[in-house]
């Protein structure tokens, strides 16, 4: 393998490791073979965790995981892979095609059933019908209307948020890029900036320091106004004197394993209500930080946290206000209030990496702090290095 071309492999020992646990889940749940797809790497772990090649620019790739024998990708983009990536894959279709044509669907769909019936599959296992598309699961099921679908998500999502040791160096390294990076944000923010050259410069970093890839939301404000979080395009306003920020990093270090931070910075001393809201905040990030406990359930953990908070009358947590984090931004467990929607039912286990990000906002100021916490068989630690501080410039 040509290692020298990837900044960081995967070692041909950790991916055994998820082939030999998959192959257990496989027999566990009596499936001939695992279906999984991926589009992108913010929300395209699964194809990386069996293949360590990422789905990339919201183009599809398929994995069909056999019980025996090895992989088979379909690629609805004719760019080859490089041969000496291929580690476990016995073929790649390659598909010039993308998603926006519709009727190329159908031939990404035929591969897959052509494969189906070629390996005398019996019990499919699928993941995450979320990311699977409409067209390949209704031709799949119009095809083959005898094969059997076996929905083994929950099984193979908690295999992806039990990291490795290898992985969670993976982790502690992008920590540790994010950390470089809030220190070197007093030497690169001025007045008179505009918010979109900022987040440029950052993210310029960022790729110097080995980010496979960064999502970046930035927003400013004068004290006494909210500042929000607004995406790419709303990035045009010129920062001033006196006014203050929140600024979060969705960041993957070298090998695509992500942590995100997040911290709010002032030109000068912040104002009284930014510096009581921040209080709070990180003290209720800590609360729920002490509640990373295996076993512990983390629809709980949100309960408590919008117990603190609305007693200190401030705004309580509707979305997600923590989750698991590896190859996808967001994995579960999902950490989120009870809604009508569905309910995690993934507990907290060790050698998880769960990100915590207590948010405020009201009419006079934004707040926000995001760290990741490893856990063990007795509570969690804080991963990041920055200190949990309002950065003062």
């Amino acid at each position: 393998m040509k290692s020298g071309l990837i900044r960081r492999p995967i070692s041909a020992a950790e991916l055994q490791r998820r082939w030999e646990i998959t192959n257990k889940l496989m027999a566990d749940k009596d499936v001939d073979c695992i279906l999984a797809q991926g589009s992108n790497m913010a929300l395209g772990g699964y194809v990386r965790w069996l293949t360590d090649i990422p789905a990339e620019n919201n183009y599809h790739m398929t994995v069909l995981f056999p019980k025996d024998g090895q992989m088979t990708l379909i690629r609805s983009c004719d760019t080859p892979i490089p041969e000496w990536a291929l580690r476990g894959v016995e073929k790649v279709n390659y598909l010039a095609s993308a998603p926006t044509l519709n009727y190329m669907g159908v031939k990404e769909a035929e591969l897959v059933i052509d494969y189906l019936k070629n390996h005398n599959v019996k019990r499919l296992g699928f993941v995450n019908t979320a990311f699977i598309t409409a067209g390949m699961i209704t031709r799949i099921k119009t095809s083959l209307p005898k094969l059997e679908l076996v929905d083994v998500t929950d099984e193979f999502d908690l295999l992806k948020a039990i990291k490795s040791d290898e992985e969670m160096e993976c982790i502690r390294e992008t920590a540790r890029i994010h950390d470089a990076v809030w220190a070197a944000l007093p030497c690169i923010a001025k007045p008179g900036m505009y918010e979109y050259q900022l987040r440029a410069e950052m993210i310029q970093l960022l790729m110097n320091l080995g980010s496979e890839e960064h999502l970046m939301f930035l927003g400013t404000a004068p004290q006494g106004r909210p500042c929000a979080m607004p995406t790419f395009q709303y990035a045009n306003r010129r920062m001033q004197p006196g006014d203050y920020g929140v600024l979060l990093m969705e960041v993957s270090g070298p090998g695509g394993y992500y942590c995100e931070s997040a911290r709010n910075f002032s030109f000068g001393e912040p104002c009284k209500a930014i510096v009581d809201a921040w209080d709070v905040a990180r003290e209720a990030q800590q609360l729920t930080a002490d509640l990373l406990i295996p076993g512990n359930d983390s629809t709980e953990i949100v309960k408590r946290y919008n117990e603190f908070v609305s007693s200190k009358g401030y705004c309580q947590e509707g979305r997600l206000y923590g989750h698991s984090q590896g190859y996808d931004l967001v994995e579960r467990p999902a950490f989120m209030a009870e809604n009508p929607y569905g309910i995690e039912t993934m507990r907290i286990h060790a050698n998880m990496n769960c990100s915590l990000h207590p948010y405020f906002t009201n009419d006079e100021l934004t707040v926000y702090i995001n760290d990741n916490y490893f856990i063990d068989e007795k509570g969690a630690t804080r991963i990041h290095k920055v200190a949990p501080e309002i950065i003062i410039i």
